[in-house]
């Protein structure tokens, strides 16, 4: 059994390290490239979304180097997430690939089940280690990256809080037991908490609402996180890896107050569930609207159907609590050119807001 999955910012990190310490050989799939998009596109229905077009590149590539076990995860509501490993197993199928596919469906449950599956002379103690490693990964992860995110405005030297996060990831990658992980953990927030900043400095405070993959993964947002660093934001993502899994997996009570709050937000303009993030879009836009963030920029795959219509609904949401909010639609055709001008329009413009009611 060599396993792979498919690339979704640093999820790969610890799903290498869960894999690895389960005693299975571990395939990555290249970093995602143009080619990795060319394959999706030629093999994947016309309307299927961005996601689903790059998984299914990552899955030909890791095929092509020799893979033979699929890990990706199923889905419930009208999202089409939950018909992706059908429909990319039969396309994999007919281009000639022989593997196994493991569908891991959002349930604590379902994955324990799974976990002993995929485990290779391992007991109960060991496999209990390999996922508390690579959970403690993602929240390390996490953590530094919500920190470079507010520090990457503020900096005195442009790119030392960047050059802090890759190496400590690099190093949380090689890390193989949960006492050198936190010591990595550590080190790095400590450099970070080292890094020389301006004085005087406010910068503006943007968050970005919407679906998960294009959120999280740079490849496919322009690298907005550090893209808005630079141009003077602070970042602020409603939504990391660290969050689903506390919040759909282990349901931790911390979390199912905030979806009860959130969808109580979200009610007087969208009372049901339309699947994804669409109801947490329009609440986190109400939230941050009260809390005078600058901005909001919404961010999905193009034809999501659950963030389109939160699309369609922000405008009213941002015209009630007065913020600004920027909705950018990914898909193949998106550009770096084309994404930059947007969003450089769109923070003048909250600038010149910032301005405006100072004045006033």
């Amino acid at each position: 059994m060599i396993i792979t999955f498919p690339h979704m910012g640093d999820m790969s990190i610890a799903l290498k390290a869960l894999f690895t310490g389960l005693g299975r050989q571990v395939v990555l799939p290249p970093p995602i490239s143009k080619r990795t998009l060319e394959l999706g596109i030629k093999y994947s229905p016309e309307t299927a979304c961005l996601p689903f077009k790059v998984n299914l590149g990552n899955f030909i590539e890791a095929l092509e180097q020799g893979a033979n076990t699929i890990v990706t995860c199923g889905g419930v509501g009208p999202c089409r997430l939950g018909y992706y490993a059908e429909i990319q197993q039969g396309i994999l199928k007919n281009l000639g690939f022989n593997f196994d596919m493991m569908v891991v469906e959002p349930d604590l449950v379902d994955i324990i089940k799974q976990l002993h599956r995929v485990a290779f002379k391992r007991n109960f103690w060991e496999v209990y280690l390999a996922f508390r490693l690579a959970l403690a990964k993602i929240h390390a992860m996490d953590s530094i990256q919500r920190k470079v995110n507010m520090i990457r405005p503020r900096e005195v030297s442009v790119g030392e809080s960047d050059f802090i996060w890759r190496q400590t990831v690099d190093v949380i990658d090689a890390t193989e037991n949960l006492s050198t992980l936190r010591t990595a953990w550590h080190k790095g927030e400590s450099e970070l908490d080292g890094v020389k900043l301006k004085s005087g400095v406010r910068p503006l405070r943007i968050g970005v609402v919407g679906e998960i993959y294009v959120m999280l993964e740079p490849s496919i947002n322009q690298n907005l996180d550090w893209r808005l660093g630079n141009m003077g934001v602070e970042v602020y993502k409603t939504m990391y890896l660290s969050d689903y899994i506390n919040g759909h997996l282990f349901r931790k009570r911390e979390y199912l107050k905030k979806f009860k709050y959130l969808a109580d937000l979200a009610h007087p303009y969208l009372g049901h569930y339309v699947g994804g993030h669409g109801i947490k879009s329009i609440a986190h836009t109400i939230d941050m609207g009260q809390e005078n963030y600058d901005g909001i920029i919404h961010m999905f795959p193009f034809t999501c159907m659950p963030e389109i219509v939160a699309k369609n609904i922000l405008p009213k949401v941002s015209n009630d609590v007065d913020i600004p909010v920027l909705s950018l639609a990914f898909d193949e055709q998106s550009g770096e050119a084309g994404i930059v001008t947007r969003l450089e329009a769109f923070i003048d413009l909250l600038r010149y807001r910032r301005v405006k009611h100072h004045l006033a």
